[in-house]
């Protein structure tokens, strides 16, 4: 009953390691994939925080630009009630 007992357990520990390394096989590759996926998106994710950088940048410049046009036509519309000629830039 012993030697019946153990084969049954050693028959166990068999048929466990053998699907232990099919499943290794098919998480390393996955691993593989994942890793590889982790990686693209990193290189994907640093280009489009430079690109947010510049686009801020060049938001920035713009904001600039659209406050000296106001002042500018302020000043125009200034000039045109006092009844004096434009100033040219």
């Amino acid at each position: 009953m012993r030697q019946v007992g153990r084969n049954v357990g050693i028959s166990m520990m068999l048929v466990v390691g053998l699907l232990l390394a099919g499943c290794g096989q098919e998480i390393k590759k996955e691993n593989e994939q994942l890793k590889t996926q982790v990686a693209s998106l990193q290189k994907e994710n640093a280009a489009l925080k430079t690109e947010m950088v510049t686009l801020k940048g060049e938001n920035e410049a713009m904001k600039k630009q659209l406050d000296e046009m106001k002042q500018h036509m302020e000043q125009m519309q200034q000039q045109m009630k006092a009844g004096k000629p434009a100033r040219k830039r």
